[in-house]
């Protein structure tokens, strides 16, 4: 029988070689967690690994994890390896999927009776399904049943499923294949789990995360019946300003929680801004981010690295390669496409990353009120410094872009019915957060230090 070994102390990996190979195994060395992914993802996959809780990652428990998200890979018996002795890891370790932990060190003869155990349970397991899982009728982790593909993009597909305890729609995304070949499903488990913690009312909820039986990374998501932003655009040409400023307000409040948690979403676009009418709104409709998780779980090649996303609404230091994912990108996007929303073109178009950049550097940005006299001069000023060149001269948080959006903008703008209700930004903890208080109607000048809300209920 063949048994992972994964470890990144080459002495003991020897050590371990030397004696599985005496005891009548065939080792199998990995030397970090990728590696070791790598191994468990093909469909050759030893059926007893031995895994280091702390090597370079995803580390042991990582790796347990995301196999036990895995239908075709559950059946795996996992020994944890670590020189962790307290009880609390002995329990974190199980509660992670572990089958068994062993303490380092340990006496040769002690992992040979622990193996043997192993060994006997893994023959008894069921063999793992096969198949596709992009049908009609499939059943996801016996929870969820896919009804219809009703969306495909570059990241993946999407499809309509049902909650079978629930009895609800749900909608599943699914990473694209050609993606999910070089995923890094440690990250991509952590992501999900880190999407799924965002409480913003404006933000698509994540109910559920793992790999289908053919190695595609899912997440399981509440089902949206609205129209993206793109769809709207491409519809009527371009939108009314009040629906833009009430829109982008709702998704700074979602941006705002986001990098308040330390997520970036990498991929704003008003593809991923979903608007579902509410009338019992005063504006009669809302909008929601979708598509936390999978745009960072795919693990991008050197020459890829660093431009995971859609360029035209990347910031031009991204697009450089000049630095890793960070909230800049998003307040960059979220800015780019308020400009589309409001003329229905995009503010920097090229056919390559390149073209893009030497728009934006060398060509004077574009000026909405030239195109369209209605829009105020005032969005002039806002654009040029929600997308200036320098990144220090732009707008440091969401919450502060949509307040100059909201309140300079607004102002200048032919109509004025949105109402706009400024609440506080997230907190700094994140175990509690408060109502929003109303504002003193008495106050003549606005606070742009808070985030303003466009849709009260």
């Amino acid at each position: 029988m063949r048994i992972l070994v994964a470890d990144d102390d080459q002495d003991l990996v020897r050590a371990l070689g030397r004696w599985l190979t005496t005891w009548g195994y065939e080792p199998v060395i990995a030397h970090d967690g990728l590696e070791a992914l790598r191994i468990l993802k093909g469909d050759d996959a030893p059926s007893v690994c031995l895994l280091d809780w702390d090597m370079p990652p995803p580390t042991g428990i990582e790796i347990c994890r995301v196999l036990r998200t895995m239908p075709h890979r559950q059946n795996i018996y996992v020994v944890m390896l670590t020189a962790r002795q307290h009880k609390t890891d002995v329990v974190e370790a199980l509660e992670s999927g572990a089958d068994d932990f062993l303490s380092k060190p340990f006496h040769p003869r002690e992992l040979q009776l622990r193996l043997a155990k192993g060994v006997r349970e893994a023959s008894l397991m069921p063999p793992a399904p096969i198949g596709d899982t992009l049908v009609a009728g499939a059943v996801l982790g016996g929870k969820v049943r896919l009804e219809r593909e009703i969306g495909r993009g570059g990241m993946g597909s999407v499809w309509l499923g049902v909650h079978l305890s629930l009895g609800v729609n749900v909608a599943v995304k699914f990473m694209d294949r050609t993606l999910a070949e070089t995923a890094d499903y440690a990250s991509f488990d952590r992501e999900a789990r880190a999407a799924a913690q965002l409480r913003s009312e404006h933000i698509v909820r994540i109910y559920d995360h793992g790999i289908a039986r053919d190695g595609l990374p899912y997440l399981v998501m509440e089902y949206l019946d609205g129209e993206s932003l793109h769809a709207r655009i491409g519809r009527l040409g371009r939108l009314p300003a009040e629906e833009v400023i009430a829109s982008i307000c709702d998704v700074a409040r979602a941006l705002g929680d986001a990098h308040a948690r330390g997520i970036v979403h990498r991929d704003v676009k008003p593809e991923n801004i979903i608007r579902l009418e509410e009338p019992e709104r005063v504006q009669g409709f809302s909008c929601k981010l979708i598509d936390f998780g999978l745009a960072r779980a795919g693990q991008p090649t050197d020459k890829e690295r660093h431009i995971a996303g859609t360029p035209f609404y990347m910031s031009p230091e991204y697009l450089r390669r000049d630095v890793a994912p960070n909230p800049a990108l998003d307040l960059w996007a979220l800015a780019v496409s308020t400009f589309e929303a409001l003329t229905g073109t995009l503010p920097f178009a090229g056919e390559s990353p390149a073209h893009i950049l030497e728009k934006i550097y060398f060509e004077p940005h574009p000026r909405a009120s030239k195109i369209f006299p209605d829009i105020p001069a005032a969005f002039d000023q806002w654009f040029a410094r929600a997308c200036s060149k320098e990144p220090k001269d732009r707008f440091a948080t969401a919450n502060e872009l949509a307040n100059e959006l909201a309140f300079s903008v607004s102002s200048a703008l032919a109509t004025q019915s949105v109402p706009v209700i400024p609440i506080p930004p997230p907190p700094a903890s994140h175990e509690h957060v408060t109502a929003p208080t109303e504002p003193d109607p008495s106050s003549r000048e606005p606070n742009r230090d808070r985030d303003p809300q466009s849709s009260p209920r």
